[in-house]
């Protein structure tokens, strides 16, 4: 260590939380959560969740195709700002946590909401028997539909 008496050390504490997540549509409610608790009790404006969105979704339809199939968003928290970084592809090499299934997690929406299937697929602009297929978790939304239920429903 250099002894020079007009160096100064800085020393800047910085909160770091990651977490890995499947490349599937149902995991995109999943990584905004995960980024909004992480973030909490930090509020980001319209534009800069909208970029978040944009950038976890762009990661998302990256790894979906990727032989990891899996994504990683990190945030970083320091005194005076914040970062956020979507990964995807074979950086990528963790342990997956235990996901929310997207069925238990639209089931929770309709009912918190008090919303019918026949209520919730006209919402959506979608099939009652598609809606039945989400909450059965026989399917799971395409991209397209998925857009549509984080817009009415948010994430």
């Amino acid at each position: 260590m250099d002894d020079d008496p007009g160096r100064e050390v800085f020393v800047s504490p910085v909160v770091v939380a990651s977490q890995v997540f499947p490349a599937r549509p149902g995991s995109l409610p999943d990584a905004e959560q995960f980024v909004r608790e992480a973030l909490e009790p930090i509020t980001l404006e319209t534009e800069e969740r909208q970029a978040l969105y944009q950038a976890i979704t762009a990661a998302l339809l990256a790894a979906a195709g990727a032989k990891d199939n899996v994504f990683d968003v990190t945030v970083r928290i320091f005194p005076d700002g914040v970062e956020v970084e979507v990964l995807h592809g074979a950086g990528v090499h963790r342990v997956l946590p235990a996901a929310e299934p997207f069925a238990d997690w639209l089931t929770g929406v309709l009912r918190g909401q008090g919303l019918s299937q026949e209520a919730a697929a006209q919402r959506i602009g979608v099939s009652v028997r598609t809606i039945s297929r989400w909450l059965r978790g026989d399917t799971e939304p395409r991209m397209r539909d998925l857009r549509k239920v984080h817009e009415i429903f948010g994430p």
